[in-house]
């Protein structure tokens, strides 16, 4: 009886297979009217609320946001539209 139970076990961990991993892309974004030190979280709560956004840093200084997304479930436009919409435009650098 033990044994069937390990048997089912293992069966199960390595009949599902590894684990498909999303594809990863990092996006740096050009950031406008940041004007005070509270507006970068803004920024970021509002990028970070994009489903499938995994993590956004950003920069006051140089008016960036490095946003770090699985591309298969948003989009670099998404992202940037997410902070326009809180009024902050953000444009893709390299657009």
């Amino acid at each position: 009886m033990k044994r069937t139970v390990w048997v089912l076990l293992l069966a199960g961990l390595l009949g599902s297979g590894a684990p498909v991993l999303a594809d990863e892309t990092t996006a740096t974004f050009a950031v406008e009217k940041m004007t005070c030190a509270t507006c970068p979280l803004t920024v970021r709560i509002a990028m970070k609320r994009v489903d499938g956004v995994r993590d956004v840093k950003v920069d006051f200084d140089s008016k960036t946001a490095t946003v770090i997304f699985d591309d298969s479930r948003t989009s670099v436009e998404k992202i940037a539209e997410a902070s326009t919409n809180v009024g902050f435009p953000a444009t893709p650098n390299g657009a």
